[in-house]
C-alpha cells in the first residue's frame, strides 16, 4: 500500500506540474500574439478620410506607424506629400510620410514620422510620451489631413507596428515574451509528457485493480 501511495501522489504532483505548464504556455503565446501582431487600417487617401481600430498593450508603447500603398511605377526618388493625424487616448499628433523604402517590393513602403521634431527625443527616451498608447485597451484613430494630387483617392493602409517581433525585441519590457515564440515545440513536447503521464496513470489504476483483495 506504501507504494501505490508514493505513486499515486508522484502522478498527482506530475499531473499538477504538466497543468501549470501548459496553462503558462497558452497564456503566454496569447501574450505573445497581441504583442507581435502588426495591425492595419485600410484608408483612402483623400483630406478628411478616416480609420480607427482597437489597441491592446501591456505597456505604454510609443506609436510606431508605417504607410503602404501598390506602385504604380512612378519615379523610386518622387515621394509626394502626406499627413495624417493620428490620436489615442492620451494625445494627438500629427505625422508626415517620410522617403519610400523597398523599392524592389510591389507596395511601396514609407515610414510615418512625427512634424514637432520635440517628439524624436521623447519616443527615443523611457516614458511620459504624449504619442503613447496607454496600457491595457486603447484606440488608435487616423484622419488624412493634406495629400498631394500624385496619391489623392488611392487606397492605401496604414500599419501600427508590433512592439517586438521574431528577430529584433523593439522594448525590453516585452523581454519576457520573447521564448514564447517558439510555443509550438514546446506545445509537442507538453503533448508527449502527457500520453506519458496518462499511460503511467492508466498502468497505475490496473495494477491497484489487481493488488485489490477479492
Amino acid at each position: 500500500m506504501k507504494g501505490e501511495t508514493v505513486a499515486r501522489v508522484t502522478l498527482w504532483l506530475l499531473w499538477s506540474l504538466w497543468t501549470l505548464a501548459f496553462l503558462v504556455l497558452l497564456l503566454g503565446a496569447a501574450a505573445n500574439h497581441l504583442a507581435s501582431r502588426t495591425q492595419t487600417l485600410p484608408l483612402v487617401l483623400q483630406p478628411g478620410a478616416t480609420a480607427e481600430i482597437t489597441v491592446y498593450r501591456f505597456i505604454d508603447d510609443p506609436l510606431r506607424l508605417r504607410l503602404r500603398y501598390a506602385d504604380d511605377g512612378t519615379d523610386p526618388s518622387s515621394n509626394p506629400e502626406l499627413r495624417l493625424r493620428a490620436e489615442t487616448p492620451t494625445d494627438r499628433i500629427d505625422v508626415r510620410a517620410q522617403a519610400r523604402t523597398g523599392a524592389a517590393d510591389p507596395d511601396i513602403s514609407r515610414a510615418l514620422a512625427s512634424v514637432d521634431p520635440d517628439r524624436f527625443a521623447a519616443s527615443y527616451f523611457g516614458y511620459g510620451r504624449g504619442d503613447a498608447l496607454p496600457r491595457g485597451r486603447s484606440s488608435l484613430r487616423l484622419t488624412v489631413l493634406e495629400v498631394e494630387p500624385a496619391l489623392a483617392g488611392r487606397a492605401a493602409t496604414v500599419e501600427l507596428l508590433p512592439p517586438m517581433h521574431a528577430l529584433k525585441v523593439t522594448d525590453l519590457d516585452y523581454l519576457w515574451l520573447w521564448p514564447f515564440f517558439f510555443w509550438q515545440p514546446v506545445a509537442v513536447l507538453l503533448l508527449i509528457a502527457g500520453g506519458g503521464l496518462a499511460t503511467a496513470s492508466i498502468a497505475q489504476r490496473r495494477w491497484r485493480r489487481r493488488s485489490a483483495p477479492r
